[in-house]
């Protein structure tokens, strides 16, 4: 007898007792790792292997703290009024120079709410928001000197005159910045919200008003967010680029998640390395967490993810991502869990990565990779075409899916599979199974699913 032939001959009876039916319009498998076979060299190097991910640079991860004066600066004592009313502007920038020519210290933003337009942050700078604390964007474009899109009769009309005004709070070249307290910052997003990129694919021919997020830090070491409440940005929350040492914990961030609110993401640190996101409260309407264009040492564990797009990598991953672990958070109702996405023009290298000790509850799609994504707000971009995405080594383990409406996909390109891909003692329960293509076969080990149609919650008016 052939001993090629008798290997492939067991190989195929191991496959085959995988897949047990019970009932009509259910399936149940349980997937585990075979039996040892006595089979040649060459078939046993040609199955795939489960992979051991180290992450252990990740999981040591502790950033250094911003190291900030002992001084102390009040806001009201520049002239601020918190009355919801007046503009703050000139208060912030005061306060902020005092600070900067003392050489640092923390400011108290007191109770009230304290309209202001953009301001800049300095380096050795504590922004304490009391409880009852409000910093909060003017509610009408007027407010920030713009005129309002209905002034306008075409897009190309508008984009002549409009420039998309900075942050609410930024800061840039900086070193040892904390965001702290049991404040608020109020983005104001509503009206923003109405002339969004959705809004128009919504009424054709609506004028876009390209944006601004709510607080931009870019470039700086050591930056500290802790404890605040970050709600209703016009688009993305919190975005720290190009950070050595980021640490965010005990964070809460809210924004409409009906569809009304696009592109609400919480929290997008990247580039970057050294980053520690933990113990935090995420409710949005898109990406609760996303590390964007490239970071390396990360540690993003015990969130609690609710409706949202998950904790994500991408879709810019042009500087690479490596060396990340999330870990011991809980996702409900999230359209979804798990999601690496990248794109031609936009892409880099993405590995290893690990997700473990997940729990999902009624999320949309649970695991997601993909390197074939469109963004519906750029759906004709080309970017550079050398810039091809990847992702390799990557190990999902376990992970509680429960009334998933679909497993997931792992969609890679004809000239970029998705490689080295292990689930792990995992339980999946979803309408859907998952998809696979354009990418090696995952290994499976300890993976039981039950597919089967209704496990899903009925689908809410306004969910993506």
């Amino acid at each position: 007898m052939n001993p090629n032939r008798s290997s492939h001959t067991l190989l195929h009876t191991a496959v085959a007792l995988l897949a047990i039916a019970l009932v009509p319009g259910c399936t149940t498998t349980k997937v585990e790792t075979p039996p040892a076979l006595p089979l040649p060299i060459a078939a046993v190097t040609t199955a795939p292997r489960a992979l051991e991910v180290d992450v252990s640079a990740a999981e040591r991860v502790k950033p250094a703290l911003p190291v900030i004066p002992e001084r102390t600066f009040t806001l009201t004592d520049f002239g601020a009024v918190g009355d919801g009313k007046t503009m703050n502007t000139d208060a912030f920038k005061k306060s902020i120079a005092a600070v900067e020519k003392a050489g640092g210290g923390k400011l108290v933003i007191p109770r009230g709410v304290f309209i202001t337009a953009p301001f800049v942050l300095c380096s050795s700078l504590d922004l304490h928001l009391d409880a009852g604390a409000v910093i909060k964007a003017p509610e009408t474009f007027e407010a920030l000197g713009l005129p309002h899109p209905s002034t306008f009769k075409t897009q190309a009309e508008a984009s002549a005159v409009y420039r998309v005004p900075s942050p609410l709070i930024t800061g840039s070249k900086l070193h040892d910045v904390a965001l702290t307290g049991p404040g608020t910052v109020d983005g104001s997003g509503q009206h923003w919200w109405e002339w969004s990129e959705r809004a128009e694919r919504a009424h054709r021919g609506r004028i876009v008003y390209r944006r601004p997020h709510l607080i931009v830090i870019d470039r700086c070491e050591r930056l500290h967010v802790a404890d605040i409440t970050l709600t209703n940005s016009s688009m993305f929350h919190f975005v720290p680029k190009n950070i050595t040492d980021l640490t965010v914990e005990r964070v809460k961030i809210r924004a409409p998640w009906d569809g009304s609110a696009p592109n609400t993401d919480a929290i997008d640190p990247g580039p970057g390395t050294n980053f520690w996101i933990h113990d935090c409260d995420i409710d949005t309407g898109d990406d609760n967490i996303c590390i964007k264009s490239g970071g390396t040492n990360i540690l993003i564990e015990n969130n609690t993810i609710k409706h949202g797009h998950g904790i994500s990598i991408g879709s810019e991953t042009s500087v690479g991502i490596k060396n990340m672990l999330v870990r011991h958070c809980t996702f409900d109702g999230t359209d979804n869990g798990i999601r690496l996405k990248s794109m031609r023009g936009a892409g880099g290298l993405v590995e290893n990565i690990r997700y473990t000790d997940l729990q999902m509850k009624n999320v949309t799609n649970a695991i997601v990779l993909q390197l074939d994504y469109i963004d519906n707000n750029r759906p004709d971009f080309k970017g550079d075409p050398t810039k091809i995405p990847a992702i390799h080594n990557i190990l999902l383990d376990h992970i509680t899916i429960e009334g998933s409406r679909n497993a997931g996909i792992i969609h890679g390109l004809p000239d970029s599979k998705i490689t080295n891909i292990t689930l792990r003692d995992i339980s999946i329960t979803a309408e859907k199974d998952l998809s696979v293509r354009d990418a090696d076969n995952p290994v499976y080990e300890r993976v039981t699913k039950v597919i089967k149609p209704g496990v899903a919650p009925a689908r809410i008016a306004g969910e993506h």
